[in-house]
């Protein structure tokens, strides 16, 4: 049912107001044809003769006509076919039945039409064309059937009625064309603010989805950022772990000898690899004897001091006796200055010194008597 209706309301246009007249027009004709072909055809029928018939088909034609009109989006032209039909049949009544004075009334239908079907201005028009047609039809009627009917009564209680009636119909039609002239106008600065707002969206999400993808680009160089940090700091502990290899070689010269220098700068990690590499070589070669040489090392503080002495002291529960060779004249004083005791360690100028000590079955030289340094 709602589908019907909509199809039989649609009206070809996009003017707001032509398709408000235009569903008014096409509803009235579509409703006076339903009456015509029903109720006009019955009473027709009940009393049927050829002026009748030509009324109800001329009539029926011209609704169809207006309903076609309407549908096109002619609003005007319908709604002038519709008043024209309408006034010409108030007055043909009065031609017909100069007698009567009510016929010209039916001219306030077309002011009512002219109303909800033309525009507010076009209603003067009607009243201005009901008027003529009114005072035209009354000079063909004789002054005598005039007088006798009241006609000149009639038309002016009917000029003023059409007047009063044409001018509350067109303050009516100037309220509504007015109201819906605010209404179209906020519907469209609603639907200019709706495309603004739409853009608007538009543009955040593509703002958004833009700033996505650079946080995303920002994320997989930072992994990869952190992939090759953590790279450099696998090579950097392994660089390390080779350094300090290198700063502590073991080199076993007998089969009960080895000698273990140390190499550059003196520092915490270097120790604590010198005290472990220290005791694993001496327990993986069996060493009886453990030289430490410090010939590469220029500054030995309190802490690498306790340090050789501990290496020393694990060494002699190993078996090993530990003889320190290389130790330089500032390195010495700077032992002395901080009162670091070797206490049971040797001590040779040189390497060679220390080798053929050792050949000699342990015996010293000037320089080899344990004691503090």
């Amino acid at each position: 049912m709602d589908r019907f209706r909509n199809r039989l309301l649609h009206i070809d246009t996009t003017d707001p107001e032509i398709q408000r007249r235009g569903k008014i027009l096409v509803s009235l004709s579509s409703g006076v044809i339903v009456l015509l072909l029903t109720g006009g055809l019955a009473l027709t029928l009940i009393q049927p003769t050829i002026g009748r018939l030509i009324n109800l088909t001329l009539a029926t034609l011209v609704f169809v006509v207006s309903f076609i009109l309407g549908k096109k989006g002619l609003v005007t032209i319908g709604g002038y076919l519709l008043i024209i039909l309408t006034t010409l049949g108030a007055l043909s009544g009065e031609v017909l039945n100069p007698t009567s004075p009510f016929n010209m009334f039916y001219l306030v239908p077309a002011i009512l039409l002219a109303s909800i079907l033309l525009k507010p201005y076009q209603i003067w028009v009607i009243l201005g064309l009901c008027l003529a047609g009114m005072f035209g039809i009354s000079q063909l009627i004789p002054p005598e059937t005039r007088s006798d009917g009241h006609l000149n009564l009639a038309l002016a209680h009917l000029t003023v009625l059409l007047f009063v009636s044409a001018f509350i119909s067109f303050i009516g039609a100037q309220s509504l064309a007015s109201a819906l002239t605010d209404a179209n106008e906020a519907r469209r600065r609603a639907e200019a603010a709706n495309q603004q707002l739409s853009e608007l969206n538009n543009a955040l999400e593509q703002r958004v989805a833009e700033r996505t993808a650079a946080l995303q680009r920002l994320s997989e160089e930072q992994q990869a950022t952190l992939a090759h940090l953590e790279e450099s700091i696998v090579a950097q502990r392994n660089l390390q772990q080779t350094i300090a290899s290198l700063s502590v070689p073991v080199i076993p010269v007998r089969d009960d000898t080895i000698v273990i220098p140390l190499v550059g700068a003196v520092t915490s990690e270097l120790l604590a690899h010198f005290n472990s590499t220290a005791l694993d070589a001496t327990e993986r070669y069996g060493a009886r004897t453990l030289i430490i040489d410090l010939t590469g090392i220029a500054l030995l503080d309190t802490q690498a001091a306790a340090t050789i002495v501990q290496t020393a002291t694990a060494a002699r529960l190993l078996g090993a006796e530990t003889t320190l060779v290389g130790i330089r004249p500032e390195v010495a004083q700077t032992l002395v200055s901080l009162g670091a005791s070797f206490t049971g360690i040797r001590t040779a100028a040189n390497l060679q010194t220390a080798l053929f000590a050792q050949q000699r079955g342990g015996s010293r030289s000037a320089r080899d008597a344990p004691g503090a340094i």
